[in-house]
């Protein structure tokens, strides 16, 4: 869907009784660009590989700055193992002396290194540049449409009306707030009656979506 059907859509709809100035679009724009970071936190829309070279003694890497969350991280397949045998290793779990854990928001431990070795680590990716929304001085968009699939529309012009609400009142009474549950209730519902693709998850992010961890 194009940026500016995304853009009618709000005006005519969660923006209808709202007076944004001049500079609207821009304002829209930059609402859109907010709920594309949020969207891309809920759901795995970019995933990506990144490989750490393990050094001995070494315990603390840095993690990609793109790195949102981490899916799953792999190490080295020992020799003489069958083919099909995969080297998954756990995440964050303190009673696993050789789990992997995010010690910040930038850097992950790997409690044992050998020197020359590698762990894969499978991480959602915030939105770059070319998924985002640049608006420039002449009110072009440089990117045509909104790199989001089309069952997350209906979430994304929520946001936006959570965000433009928010900027022209924030009190806890807000229309924001409604805007803001519809948003929620409407990734919840993408999630839960399976309108995302996510087969090639690991069962991680399947169980914390159901509020089991």
């Amino acid at each position: 869907m194009t940026v500016g059907e995304v853009i009618d859509m709000a005006k005519f709809g969660e923006l209808r009784n709202l007076k944004l100035g001049t500079e609207e679009n821009r304002a829209i724009v930059s609402y859109i660009n907010l709920g594309l970071i949020e969207l891309y936190k809920r759901f795995p829309l970019s995933i990506k590989e990144h490989l750490i070279e393990l050094v001995d003694s070494q315990e603390i890497y840095d993690l990609p700055s793109d790195c949102m969350w981490i899916v799953s991280a792999y190490g080295e397949v020992p020799e003489n193992m069958p083919t099909a045998y995969t080297n998954e290793l756990e995440i964050n779990n303190e009673d696993n002396p050789l789990s992997i854990n995010t010690v910040g928001w930038s850097q992950i431990q790997i409690p044992i290194a050998v020197d020359g070795a590698y762990v894969s680590l499978i991480y959602a990716a915030s939105p770059d540049s070319s998924q985002k929304v640049v608006y420039d001085e002449a009110g072009n968009y440089e990117a045509e449409n909104i790199k989001i699939p089309a069952q997350l529309i209906e979430p994304l012009l929520h946001y936006i009306g959570y965000r433009a609400h928010g900027a022209m009142d924030g009190s806890i009474q807000a229309e924001s707030n409604t805007h803001y549950m519809r948003f929620d209730a409407s990734c919840k519902k993408v999630k839960t009656e399976g309108m995302f693709t996510n087969d090639n998850m690991n069962m991680d992010y399947r169980i914390t979506d159901r509020g089991y961890v």
